[in-house]
Order: structure tokens, then sequence, then C-alpha cells
């Protein structure tokens, strides 16, 4: 479950008010905007390909400022903007304070820490007003963002300021959570007799094809769509099958396995080229009894009836990452 609490109405003063909240209570967290935090990482690494070289990057929707660290190591300047004060708050501690930067770093990246490298900045913005100049920035990083934005008109303001702030070639690294994603998420579990994944009051998830259509209307031309299938169908099948009727752990070393193993198998095409029972057996086991051994007997029991069963996976990702060029006007 998560801390959502009792739903309210889905408005932009609710929500944000809900973010400014949760960064009060447990900002110095970065598990309070995605507690899936070994899927950050996998998602992290995918977005530091993809914006490496660029001069100059706008990271909107950056929370407590986690993944803006990582994402300053791969560029020439970074500006981290929230529209929740709180989170900002916390994303300048990152800087101001040596020890509570090394003691997150310390719990929360397991492949070490960023350097600091004073090309990096965070303030208060908000996606449907930007502050900055037109084509200032040649790369965007928005990290549901969308989804928090209660309206499809005011998302589809939000792409038409990401449009209007990158330059001709510039690159927005777009990742959403989408209600099609849900759906197949939701139609494996259900194969498995799992309840569906919990919705959250405070999202608008993405309509795929809408979002399709006002990428386009507006100056973007979608490079690429990523999926991260078998991280999900690991953690959101494979793992709630193991411990069940127990939750699974967002910081468990099964979780910390499927990031691992994700990296060189991102998709149901990759695991399938090996063959799903190599995969399973070869390939993922060999994380799983390193990083979390008291599992691998349950493992070999769920993984007989997959291999049984073997489920096309394709689409099994209610994250989806759209990599976006902004096309010359």
């Amino acid at each position: 479950m998560s801390r959502q609490g009792k739903a309210h109405q889905r408005t932009p003063e609710n929500v944000k008010d809900f973010w400014n909240k949760e960064a009060a209570e447990w900002g110095n967290n970065p598990q309070v905007t995605i507690r899936d935090h070994y899927f950050r990482l996998l998602e992290l690494d995918t977005i530091c390909q993809l914006i490496r070289g660029r001069s100059k990057v706008l990271d909107i929707g950056c929370g407590t400022g986690f993944s803006t660290l990582f994402y300053s190591q791969e560029v020439g300047e970074i500006i981290g903007a929230d529209y929740a004060q709180n989170m900002v708050t916390w994303a300048r501690r990152f800087l101001d304070d040596p020890a509570y930067f090394r003691d997150i770093m310390q719990h929360y990246a397991p492949n070490g820490a960023p350097r600091l490298r004073g090309n990096i900045r965070f303030e208060q913005a908000n996606i449907l007003d930007l502050p900055y100049p037109s084509a200032a920035f040649d790369a965007a990083v928005v990290e549901r963002v969308l989804i928090n934005l209660p309206e499809r008109d005011l998302q589809d303001r939000g792409v038409q300021q990401l449009a209007r702030v990158l330059r001709p070639s510039g690159l927005c690294a777009l990742a959403e959570v989408t209600r099609q994603g849900h759906e197949t998420v939701d139609r494996l579990r259900r194969m498995f007799a799992l309840p569906i994944i919990e919705k959250y009051w405070h999202n608008l998830y993405v309509d795929e094809n809408h979002f399709d259509a006002t990428a386009g209307a507006t100056g973007f031309e979608i490079v690429d769509i990523r999926r991260f299938e078998t991280f999900h169908f690991l953690t959101k099948i494979m793992h709630p099958l193991l411990v069940a009727p127990a939750e699974p752990e967002f910081l468990a070393g099964f979780n910390k396995a499927a990031w691992q193993v994700s990296n060189e198998f991102p998709t149901y095409q990759t695991v399938v080229a090996v063959g799903l029972k190599t995969f399973l057996e070869e390939k993922f086991r060999p994380y799983l009894k390193r990083l979390d051994p008291e599992k691998t007997a349950d493992f070999d029991r769920v993984a007989n009836t997959i291999i049984k069963v073997h489920p096309d996976f394709t689409g099994c990702s209610h994250q989806v990452l759209y990599v976006l060029e902004r096309r010359g006007d």
C-alpha cells in the first residue's frame, strides 16, 4: 500500500499540497517521490545515457534532487526544478550539507555517489509556466510530472512548455505512468491470481494515444519509446508470487537483482532471444542467489510455473520512457 492516505479531489492545489506534505514528512528519503528505488536506478541509468554530452539541461519535477545529482555528471549545466517548495528545500540540502549528502548516498547509491561539480542548481518552477526563455535548453528530463497534472489540457500545456524551452533538435526524456501500461501489468497479474496494482488519487495516468497526438502537435518527434518489461515482470508478477500473501518490499534483494539483470535484458524480446527458461535459471537466478538467497527455493517453484505458462509480457511496464526530439521551427 502507498502512503497516499484518504483520497481527495484531484485538483492542482490538492496534488501540490500532497507533495509538499510528503516532502515535509519524509523528504530526507529519495523514496518520497518513487518508492520503487531500484526502478529509479534503472531509469536513471537509461536517462544518463540519453542526455550524455548535452550542454544545458532542465530537470523539471526533480523532487528532492537525488536523480538530478547523477544527471549532472553527464552534462555541462543542469537546473533541477520542482513546484513543491519543500522538495526544493531538500534538494538544496544535497549541495549545502556534506554529512546529509554522504548519508543518503551510502544508503541509496549502490554504484557510488556522484561528484558535486558545481554545475547544478535547484529552484522552484512549475511546468505549466516555466520561467525560462524560449530555446534555453538542449535537453530536458521529465519524470512523472504529467501524471500529477489533473486534467488532459493541463498535461498538454506542460508538453507545450517543454517544446517552448527546448532548442531545435533538443532532446526530452519524458518518463510517465500510462493507462495502457497499467492495463497490461494488471492483465498479467490477473493471469496469476494477483490483485491489480493500486492506483493513486493524485495521478491522472497518461493516455498513450492522446500523448502521441499531443507530442506531434506541439513540435516533438517521438524518436523512441522504452518500456522496462523485464524489471516489471520480475517485480510486479514474480516477486509478489514468491512472497504472497505478504507484500514485496521495494528495497528487497530481489528487486536489486531485477535492476541488475534488466540492464542486459530490458524487454520481453531480449528475454525470448535467449529463451525464458534460460533467462530465469541461468541469467536471473545467479543474481538472486547472491542478493536475496533465502528466496531461491521459492523462486524455483514460481519459475517452474512461469516457464510452463510462458506468458508474453510484451508491454508489461506501466512506466514508459518517451525519447522526444524538438523539431526545428
